[in-house]
């Protein structure tokens, strides 16, 4: 009988053919299934360490790794999806809050809808009802107003949600809600304050839209700072407007078209005062020169040359990724019941549309009335 000498079985690949699993990326990576379910929702554990959890990420990256969204949607229940509620994305200023939003929900395993209302009731409404069908885990709502019954009705119903930039005040007996934001009441104190530390005395104010928390408040510390530095309230010309380019436009030339003209002009935001610049090179009035301008949010635009805007920064980075992180902290129940505030505080940005440069190199005088005068001055 003749042997016959049998060839050795090939070891099976190791990768099969389609999508990578978390199995094979435990088995290369050396660690249970567990620890990289762990590492990849981004859970902060002593479970897995730091390393481990760098290893982890690296070979989920090589291997083009895309989590499973409905077939884990259907063990844990959850969408991975969240609801994002913001103000018109015309405005640049909350163009660029959603995309920090989005990218921070991407880096921690979620998806994002966005809807972008103009602030009315209904739209409001509309878009938070259209997102909670669609099965988001959570909503961030950028849009409330003050009195807002969208939000109360939510609290009502427990949807998780977080309000960031703009607040509620809730009546008596209300139970707080999860917010990010802000200090605008600082943030105005200082956009007038510092009109007022280099000598502007007739100042006029756009503010934002009284129904929301970011115009009143920083009018509220606008007009405060004017108090502080001595200076009567009554003696600002004060003009309601709407957070958009044509709204500062046409207020703009309102303002600019006084008998007593303004040396500077405060707008609520950016983009408004964006619009006041508009109306200046109109009206053939030179800025800072002949009227300085300061805003408030700092877009992108904001710092472009040719621009140069003067303005407070929202942190608007920082904002939505906090924003982002307490929602998902309140998805999973961490800490559920206890309602979280952040309150960031602003940065004033000093660029060249409120002359503090040219200002820098006057003196104050006082003239036989004792009106104030700034005079050139050269340094020695």
């Amino acid at each position: 009988m003749v042997a016959v000498k049998r060839r050795p079985r090939a070891k099976p690949d190791i990768r099969k053919s389609g999508p990578p699993t978390i199995k094979e990326i435990a088995r290369e990576a050396n660690v249970s299934v567990a620890a990289v379910s762990v590492a990849l929702e981004g859970k902060n554990t002593s479970r897995v360490s730091q390393e481990t959890r760098r290893r982890i990420l690296e070979i989920a990256r090589r291997l083009n790794y895309q989590p499973n969204l409905i077939a884990r949607s259907l063990v844990t229940k959850k969408s991975y999806t969240l609801g994002l509620v913001i103000t018109t994305l015309f405005n640049p200023f909350y163009a660029e809050l959603a995309q920090d939003i989005i990218d921070r929900s991407e880096e921690m395993g979620y998806h994002v809808f966005t809807c972008s209302v103009r602030g009315e009731l209904k739209g409001e409404q509309e878009a938070v009802d259209g997102l909670i069908s669609r099965g988001v885990d959570g909503l961030i709502i950028c849009s409330a107003l003050r009195q807002d019954p969208v939000i109360k009705n939510l609290m009502s119903h427990n949807v998780p949600f977080v309000l960031a930039m703009r607040k509620t005040e809730p009546a008596t007996g209300d139970p707080l809600v999860d917010f990010i934001g802000v200090d605008n009441k600082l943030g105005g104190y200082m956009a007038m304050e510092h009109l007022l530390a280099i000598g502007h005395r007739r100042i006029g104010l756009i503010t934002g839209p009284m129904a929301t928390s970011t115009g009143h408040d920083r009018k509220i510390g606008a007009l405060s700072a004017c108090q502080a530095k001595g200076l009567n309230p009554d003696q600002i010309l004060i003009i309601e407007g709407e957070f958009h380019r044509r709204s500062g436009y046409n207020l703009g030339k309102i303002v600019l078209g006084n008998k007593s003209r303004p040396t500077a002009i405060f707008a609520g935001n950016d983009h408004m005062a964006i619009g006041v610049l508009d109306a200046l090179a109109e009206m053939g009035l030179r800025c800072p020169k002949d009227v300085a301008v300061v805003g408030f949010d700092d877009i992108e635009m904001a710092g472009l040359p040719g621009v140069d805007l003067t303005t407070v920064s929202q942190k608007k980075s920082t904002m939505g990724r906090l924003a982002v992180d307490q929602l998902i902290e309140k998805i999973k129940g961490g800490a559920a019941s206890v309602a979280k505030t952040t309150i960031l505080e602003p940065i004033m940005v000093i660029r060249n549309t409120c002359g503090y440069r040219e200002r820098c190199q006057t003196k104050k005088t006082f003239s036989r009335n004792g009106e104030e005068k700034w005079v050139k001055t050269r340094s020695t």
